[in-house]
Order: C-alpha cells, then structure tokens, then sequence
C-alpha cells in the first residue's frame, strides 16, 4: 500500500471538519525523532518512517492549503495537492542540513498547491513563468489596497505601482489583469443549486486554519527568520535565499558559477550560514519547539 493511500481522505467541503480532526489524531514529532525518521528513510527506505514525517505534517499540509479557498476550487483537491507537495518534500528532505522539516516542506507544499491552482482556475493556461505566479497571486490583493475595481481596469500610474512593486514589466500587469477579469467574475453559476463563485469565498469569521496553527507562533517565527537572514552577510543570505526560498532553488555549482568559487566552497559557507540561523532563531524562541510539540 503506497503512503498516499493510507492517509485520510477528503472527499468535499462537508467533510472537512472530519479530516481537520483525523489528522490532529497523528503525533508531533519533536527534532531527534524527526532526524531518526529522516535518516532511515535516506540510508533504508523505511516506509514507516516516511509515513511517520507525511502524517506528522499533515496540518501544516492543510494550513497551506486552506489559504487557497478564494480560488474557488475544491478544498478537497487544495488538500490532496498540498499532501503531493508534503511527499516530495519528505522524500528531499536532508536532516543534516540543519533546518526542520516543516520549514523545507512548506516550500514544496505551497509550490505545489499554486501549481495546481494555476492549472485549475483558468479555462486560458495563466502560464507558470516567475512573473506570471507573482501577478496572478497578487494583483487582486494590490488592486484592492490602490483602490482599483476589483474587475475594472488599471490607470496607467496604478500599472506602474504594481509593476515596480513587483519587480515585473507593465504589460505583464496589464496582462494578467485583462486574463484574470475575463476569465471569471463572481456571479458566474458553478452548480445547478445556484452556487456563484462568491460563494466559495472564504468566510474568515470562521476560517478552519484556525484549528491548525494560531497566528501568533506564525508571526513570531516569520520576525526571527528575517531577524536571522538579516544577521547573516550578503553573500551567505544570497546562497540561503537561492538554496532554499527561490521559486527556482539553485544548486551549488549554479551558485558556484554566479560567484566565482567552488562548489565546495559555497556548500562550507551554506552549511555555516544555516547553524547560525538556527542557532539565532533558537536564541529567539526558546519556548516554540516545545509549545509545537504540545499543540
């Protein structure tokens, strides 16, 4: 039996509660737990130490998913997409690299739900370049904090704004904007029950993510990590960034190249780089690990 299917299944909107509460059933594993599983998957194939990582990090799977909702896509797809990502991201994961699992995962797991939102929202293929995910992720978002029409037009200083705030090209603004109003307004009827697309907007009043993860450990953790990064000298935070937070991760003889060094070279200065995020954000937070393992 392949780990895919021994997890719990989503099959719809109504049954999301029920899952929310079946994966809280999985245990937590603190950090030497975590690398004793990693290392028998990498040195064995251990199945059930695979399965052990993917249903540990189930909810992190499902947070990430859930912030998808306003897509308008079944939840139950967000989640079996986010769950692929999770897999992946256990198969690469090297615990000797210093990071955690969650950390390295939630790079994958979101890739892979945008992915597939990209596929999914639009009878017109979006595209995929790094451009086009910027813009289709956050143009509305943009749009709303200018003022503009949610489905109206750009003025051409609103253009400019967007452009330089996301480091893309106008017509690419212009693009995607043109795409996305005519690909899907919120009356548009997805059901004979008469279900709109407005519909399917989350209702944050009431917003399940809220069983997974409280806000406030999420903020904590996102003000150490760019404390940290911020520590760290230009050099070592580009080979971090390019490493493990670009869209498209480099390898070390790409960063080798773009740096004049060896590949060696850049694996001893990552390497260091890496213990002293830890160890700063360990200095920050001595009491999240524990109240994760808790939770």
């Amino acid at each position: 039996m392949s780990i895919k299917s021994a997890l719990p299944a989503i099959h719809s909107e109504a049954g999301l509660s029920r899952y929310l509460q079946e994966i809280r059933s999985f245990p937590l594993l603190d950090a030497s737990e975590e690398v004793m599983y990693a290392r028998r998957l990498r040195e064995f194939g251990d199945r059930e130490a695979a399965y052990r990582l993917v249903t540990s990090h189930l909810r992190l799977a499902a947070k990430i998913a859930l912030k998808y909702r306003r897509y308008g896509l079944p939840i139950a797809d967000l989640i079996s997409e986010a769950n692929v990502g999770l897999m992946l991201a256990v198969k690469r994961f090297d615990p000797e690299k210093g990071f955690r699992l969650a950390t390295y995962a939630a790079w994958w797991i979101k890739a892979s739900v945008q992915e597939f939102v990209l596929r999914s929202w639009s009878l017109v293929k979006l595209g995929t370049t790094a451009a086009q995910k910027k813009l289709f992720f956050n143009l509305r978002k943009l749009k709303k904090r200018l003022g503009a029409p949610d489905e109206g037009e750009l003025s051409p200083e609103q253009v400019k704004q967007i452009s330089e705030h996301l480091q893309v090209r106008e017509t690419d603004v212009v693009e995607m904007n043109g795409r996305i109003r005519g690909d899907m307004t919120l009356n548009v009827q997805l059901s004979e029950e008469g279900e709109q697309w407005q519909d399917r907007l989350a209702d944050s009043s009431s917003d399940p993510e809220t069983l997974l993860m409280e806000s406030g450990d999420r903020e904590r953790q996102r003000i150490a990590l760019s404390e940290a990064l911020n520590a760290l000298s230009p050099r070592e935070r580009t080979i971090v960034e390019a490493r493990y937070m670009a869209e498209q991760q480099s390898t070390l003889d790409d960063l080798a190249h773009t740096f004049g060094i060896s590949r060696e070279r850049i694996r001893q200065i990552e390497q260091r780089a890496l213990k002293r995020i830890k160890t700063m954000i360990c200095a920050r937070l001595p009491d999240l690990e524990t109240a994760s393992a808790s939770a």
